[in-house]
């Protein structure tokens, strides 16, 4: 080899290594930025209190998804002051004029946590039916930095569980409730909230501030955030342990929790798993009352309309064996399936 062809292979060699190094680093930077970006964006991609074009403040929403007086449904609104000094907006809805002799209400009350996207209006026609169908009062949430809450704050893991907690110390203080046939309902994201008040709830009964929960009642929720990256966000997946600041770890929660449980599974479910379902039922082990019903077709906001009267009936049912319960007996209902019926409901945002 000639002393000319050695100059140019060294020459070659040594600029590819330039390349190589220098792309190493521009790859290793755009991860580091992409990952930075995941890390310090990961809230405002899962929580939603905007949606599209349609309003933050229910009062701006379209008729009917304005406030509970749409429907002539007598109730509170209230702001409910959390532990760090935030205040979330909620409508106490109540069920009937049915009241014992000291003016409490003899209803039992539902506390209702919202899913991930939009203000509480949204809601209001699914509020209505559990009303009118179940014979409740409803307690409906809405999230630090969502609708009329304090929108000075973002909403975030911690923060919403601290909603939960206030919330729930409100509703079993109100004058008009009974403090001992309080339910927690949650669909979605909801259900990891309801999950977390429940666990608060029973770390927390035998103090004089709380009383045990009656039940539990989650709709098409999650097991956990990371297993929900595993299943929408797979490239993330391999990356998560990294990035991934929020838990929302359900499965975490169930094994101990002793209350009544129900879950309302959408089968067809297009956003979370159905396996997160019957993970979470199977792993329900020391509820006093744990019942399965799947929602034949059902999806993930719609399964509530799509279920007909069998979702009517489970849901009430459960309602009925948990009031009925005095004890800590173990019992593990069979699984139902629901069957669709037609229905003109609106979607559920």
């Amino acid at each position: 080899m000639t002393e000319t062809a050695t100059s140019y292979t060294s020459y070659f060699v040594s600029t590819m290594s330039i390349i190589m190094w220098r792309s190493g680093q521009l790859l290793l930077g755009l991860t580091t930025v992409v990952l930075a970006g995941l890390y310090f964006k990961q809230d405002s991609l899962l929580y939603h209190p905007e949606i599209g074009n349609m309003p933050r403040d229910p009062a701006k929403n379209p008729r009917g998804y304005r406030s509970p007086a749409d429907y002539k449904i007598p109730f509170e609104d209230v702001q409910i002051i959390c532990d760090d000094g935030v205040k979330v907006h909620a409508w106490l809805m109540f069920g009937s004029t049915s009241t014992s002799t000291s003016g409490m209400s003899t209803l039992p009350t539902i506390v209702f946590f919202h899913g991930n996207a939009g203000n509480i209006g949204f809601r209001l026609p699914n509020m209505v039916h559990m009303i009118r169908r179940l014979e409740v009062n409803i307690l409906m949430v809405e999230y630090r930095g969502y609708g009329r809450s304090d929108s000075s704050v973002s909403p975030s893991e911690k923060g919403i569980k601290l909603d939960g907690q206030a919330a729930l110390r409100f509703i079993q203080n109100h004058p008009k409730i009974d403090p001992t046939k309080i339910f927690m309902f949650g669909r979605s994201l909801g259900g990891a909230a309801a999950f977390a008040t429940a666990q608060y709830a029973q770390k927390n009964d035998h103090k004089d501030i709380i009383h045990p929960l009656k039940g539990v009642i989650v709709e098409n929720t999650f097991t956990s955030i990371a297993d929900m990256v595993d299943a929408l966000m797979p490239l993330v997946a391999k990356v998560k342990s990294l990035v991934l600041a929020i838990g929302w770890n359900s499965l975490e929660i169930v094994p101990a929790l002793e209350c009544p449980i129900l879950y309302l599974a959408g089968s067809d479910d297009e956003i979370v798993p159905h396996s997160h379902m019957l993970t979470l039922h199977k792993n329900t082990v020391k509820s006093s009352l744990n019942r399965l019903h799947v929602i034949k077709y059902g999806t993930h906001n719609e399964s509530w309309t799509q279920g007909g009267e069998m979702y009517w009936e489970a849901f009430a049912s459960f309602l009925a064996g948990a009031l009925s319960i005095t004890n800590t007996a173990h019992i593990v209902d069979s699984v139902d399936a629901g069957y669709p019926s037609p229905t003109t409901f609106k979607k559920e945002l």
